[in-house]
């Protein structure tokens, strides 16, 4: 009777040890992200390999930061990263938030036909740029969609002075890759993150045009979302998904991802 109260027990306790080393597979883990990281491909690069090491499986949701910042904020997922750290500061100092992490960053760029009738070519202020594209009432696409490209174009154009808003001016409410195609088609200019901008460079006939200016600094950062404030999220998921993205592995990745060879994403010194 002992000895097979000792065997249930023995059991009992495998079973234990065997359901503590699964991975997280069975609670999906639900990330909001920007368009320009899946516009770039670095997502298609990042998900599958985070998703092998954790045994977690990732639903994505992929709008402008304004968007993914919302759904953050309502606890509609799990973590968020975007690329406004005013609003991701801001979701953290909310308590909707935990501690930011900043996980990559590029630049913006002004991207144009090769035409360049607004005369941009070279400028390395991009505020002077959107001052001369204004001047020449040239044709702009917009992203219009409350994107982190979109308050970066803002900010642009209050440096400038200058509210957009002519007849060439066109708000699109579309994700960064169909306003570069956008773009293309009506031979118009348009901010963008410099990864989607390289990935759509030869079937768009854009060019780059403005860069180099620090005011063109995009940061992204990684927030995942309070489990004291919406306890029915995956908070052990999202715990893992930032550690994991703060690992070596991810670096290692978001580093070495290129474009047609060249690097469009780059490491923040430190993780933070």
């Amino acid at each position: 009777m002992r000895s097979g109260l000792r065997s249930l027990l023995r059991l009992v306790a495998a079973l234990v040890l065997a359901l503590q080393a699964l991975p997280l597979a069975a609670a999906e883990f639900k990330l909001a992200a920007t368009h320009t990281l899946e516009d770039s491909g670095l997502l298609k690069t990042l998900i599958p390999a985070f998703e092998a090491a954790s045994g977690v499986k990732v639903r994505l949701a992929i709008g402008g930061t304004g968007q993914v910042i919302k759904l953050a904020a309502n606890g509609d997922v799990d973590a968020v990263i975007s690329h406004v750290k005013a609003q991701e500061v801001k979701l953290v100092s909310s308590g909707a938030g935990l501690k930011r992490y900043a996980i990559a960053f590029n630049d913006f760029l002004i991207a144009g036909p090769p035409q360049d009738p607004a005369r941009v070519r070279g400028l390395r202020d991009a505020v002077e740029a959107m001052r001369r594209i204004h001047a020449a009432k040239a044709r702009f696409v917009s992203r219009g969609d409350e994107s982190g490209t979109q308050v970066k174009e803002r900010e642009l154009w209050r440096a400038a002075g200058l509210e957009p808003g002519w007849a060439g001016y066109v708000a699109a409410g579309l994700g960064m890759s169909r306003v570069l195609m956008m773009a293309g088609e009506m031979q118009a200019y348009t901010l963008s993150d410099r990864a989607s901008f390289s990935v759509l460079r030869e079937r768009t006939g854009m060019e780059l045009l403005v860069a180099g200016d620090a005011r063109l600094y995009n940061e992204y950062g990684l927030v995942a979302v309070n489990p004291a404030r919406f306890p029915a999220i995956n908070a052990a998921a999202a715990a893992r998904f930032v550690s994991w993205m703060n690992s070596a592995e991810a670096r290692q990745l978001i580093a070495g991802f290129r474009v047609g060879g060249q690097q469009v994403f780059f490491l923040p010194q430190k993780a933070r």
